[in-house]
């Protein structure tokens, strides 16, 4: 058989262009975030160096070093730290995957390159000096915004672009920690927020790929090295394993309460936000100067403790001591991942339970170190929500199949314990606080940020109370309607009437002729406001079985504006959740300082809004010149105008507007249409056609 005839590449042929390029992209994000994982790595260590004498080995060399230079290192990193916050002229601090996150969930996975790197500047220098913090957040960082701009050059959009962010942070992830299956289920469960078919396979792949080339370019590098343990020394292990879980998740909501104050704390003292930095690593650095355990990455440390060479004294206070340097770190301004530091307080815990219990009863349960490498799990399971990343992540640091059933209990016990105390992880928790609610299922947030307004309608003309119930019922006839609204005379919402309801009044016409709209609406009619969340309307339907409900100006003037119907629901969720064929257009305009504006139009099922960008070949013409309506039969309702540094112009077109390559042209019309016109070769006829003088 032929290879051109297999059946593999025989349906690759047959897949429509956008899938084609969206298949290509996912190895390619692996790849590029792969390449791009060992230049962060490889600067990283060569900053550590400059600061430290090891790329490597930070806390050995710390301790062969003098006091003074503890302390120096890390206030000279914050002083950099805090210049390129200056030049930046905004704050850069945090983990960055909250971002990832809102990214996703809110920005279609747009993710600035410009921020990135800037960012990822930021956090070499943050750790490479001693900040305490990890170096996955760069990795993750880079690689998801490796993933949003290749799927933005190739005009990837929808989910597809949400996917290809995740495939980026997958490999990210794997890469730092030489760990793909825990890559993928972290881009699964954190970023993307839900195990679909659509998303899981690119992911692994991305993730796959990502972590092979990474070996071949820097080696099998784990980032930890637990010797070989016994897990499960005896049923009663697993009683152990219980109780460390449900202690572990209550000091991971301290964690998170603790980084979270470190936040408060800088945000109230005043200055510029370029200075913070020197007095958070200052501080990091007079901690260091007694315990240089806290610098860093603190890979160090961990083996010291999973091999049991921690000495007991200093595991007590290790867990205090690196909260602390975390959260004076981030929240003074430094950039870095937050998954590092979890995974150096959970093994500290961790050891110190197995120490107590060990020493109690040494016949039947498992040493320190193996405590150490569960407890690991259980916290990261605590502070991210995130149970499948912690099981796989630990899991494939040991190989080891027996640790499988210790870390489901520990993570399941981790996270109950810790939702007692608070609802959010360590990611969603920054942006709840910044009004980004995601819910207990990331689909919910597509309900979460559009409001009544944007869905809503224009209702057919309500009924004002005085008029008669014969004019009412008249007008349901004409109208073919089932339901009209009522009004009174100052506009605000009284009730509403159906058609059903007025049937016994239909037999005595004298009395239809008397009766009022308020002598027979009802009045139990469920109201919605316009600035209403979806996902608080919905639950209206609940209450009454009816396919529409009235929208009010606000629950206090009630004054009617229009009504929302379950099938725009319906549509909406199919299309924005679901990622169905669209029925409904969205349109966002923007004002300064307001919330943007969000309007749905339906569409005709054969018409489609796309964007097509206007390639780098395209010689200059006028709207009118390149004639989109008359020669290709589609309407530009909208042009995008790239001015670089992720900022763009919004341009409500004019015949006479002159266009240039890198346009985004909006457009509305048939697929069909639409490729024709975005055919680099048909543009450049038009081109020639326009420059050529008639007759020659």
């Amino acid at each position: 058989m032929p290879l051109r005839d297999l059946p593999m590449l025989t349906s690759l042929r047959a897949r429509p262009a956008g899938e084609k390029r969206f298949l290509l992209l996912v190895p390619l994000t692996g790849v590029v975030t792969a390449i791009a994982a060992v230049l962060v790595v490889r600067l990283l260590a060569l900053v550590q160096k400059l600061f430290w004498g090891s790329g490597h080995e930070l806390v050995a060399h710390a301790l062969r070093l003098p006091a003074l230079h503890r302390f120096l290192a890390p206030a000279i990193g914050g002083a950099l730290v805090g210049l390129v916050i200056l030049a930046w002229g905004s704050s850069l601090r945090g983990h960055g995957t909250a971002g990832i996150v809102e990214a996703v969930a809110t920005r279609g996975g747009f993710l600035a390159i410009p921020r990135t790197l800037v960012k990822v500047g930021a956090t070499i220098l943050t750790v490479g000096s001693g900040g305490s913090l990890g170096r996955e957040g760069p990795l993750v960082q880079v690689g998801a915004a490796l993933g949003s701009l290749a799927g933005r050059r190739a005009h990837v959009t929808g989910n597809r672009l949400n996917i290809l962010v995740g495939c980026g942070a997958a490999a990210g992830i794997a890469a730092a920690y030489n760990a793909p299956i825990g890559g993928a289920m972290f881009a699964l469960e954190v970023i993307l927020g839900n195990f679909a078919l659509e998303s899981f396979g690119p992911i692994v792949v991305a993730s796959a790929v990502g972590t092979f080339l990474s070996r071949k370019l820097i080696g099998a590098y784990p980032a930890y090295t637990p010797p070989p343990h016994t897990t499960m020394a005896s049923g009663w292990d697993l009683l152990h394993y219980l109780a460390m879980g449900l202690l572990i998740g209550i000091a991971s909501a301290l964690f998170v309460r603790g980084m979270r104050l470190g936040d408060a704390a800088f945000d109230r003292l005043p200055g510029p936000a370029w200075v913070k930095p020197l007095l958070g690593f200052a501080l990091v650095g007079a901690v260091g100067v007694w315990f240089p355990q806290v610098f860093g990455n603190g890979y160090d440390t961990v083996n010291e403790v999973l091999h049991e060479n921690a000495p007991l004294q200093l595991l007590l206070l290790l867990p205090i001591l690196k909260l602390v340097a975390t959260a004076l770190t981030a929240g003074s301004g430094g950039a870095g991942g937050l998954f590092t530091p979890t995974l150096f307080v959970g093994s500290v815990l961790g050891s110190l339970y197995g120490h107590w219990c060990h020493a109690w009863f040494p016949a039947v349960t498992s040493t320190p170190g193996a405590y150490a490498l569960v407890g690991m799990g259980a916290m990261i399971a605590g502070t991210t929500m995130a149970p499948l990343t912690a099981i796989m992540i630990i899991f494939e640091l040991t190989g080891d199949y027996q640790i499988l059933l210790p870390l489901m209990v520990v993570s399941t016990a981790s996270i109950i314990a810790s939702r007692l105390l608070r609802t959010e992880s360590v990611y969603t928790g920054s942006l709840l606080r910044r009004g980004v609610r995601l819910g207990a299922r990331r689909e919910e947030l597509v309900m979460d940020t559009l409001r009544v307004e944007d869905v809503m309608r224009a209702s057919a003309a309500p009924v004002n109370e005085l008029e008669t119930v014969e004019a009412v019922v008249r007008r349901l006839l004409e109208e073919g309607r089932k339901e009209l609204f009522v009004v009174g005379e100052d506009g605000r919402l009284r009730g509403a009437i159906t058609l059903g309801d007025l049937s016994q009044h239909l037999r005595d016409p004298a009395a239809a002729k008397t009766l009022r709209a308020r002598d027979v609406m009802y009045t139990d009619v469920p109201v919605l406001a316009r600035d209403e969340r979806l996902s608080e309307a919905i639950g209206r339907w609940s209450q009454v079985s009816r396919d529409r409900l009235p929208v009010v100006d606000g629950p206090d003037t009630r004054r009617f504006i229009g009504e929302l119907s379950a099938g725009d629901i319906i549509f909406l969720y199919s299309q924005e959740v679901l990622h169905k064929e669209a029925r409904l257009a969205r349109f966002e305009h923007s004002r300064a300082g307001e919330r943007p504006e969000t309007t749905f139009v339906e569409l005709p099922g054969e018409y489609v809004v796309a964007m097509v960008t206007l390639p780098a070949s395209f010689t200059g013409m006028t709207l009118a010149d390149l004639g989109a309506r008359q020669r290709f039969g589609v309407n530009i309702i909208e042009v995008k105008r790239p001015l670089g540094g992720g900022r763009e112009r919004r341009i409500i077109p004019d015949p006479g507007m002159d266009l240039i390559a890198g346009d985004q042209l909006i457009l509305v019309g048939r697929p069909a249409d639409i490729a024709r016109l975005g055919d680099p070769a048909r543009l450049a006829e038009i081109a020639r056609s326009l420059t050529t003088p008639e007759g020659s």
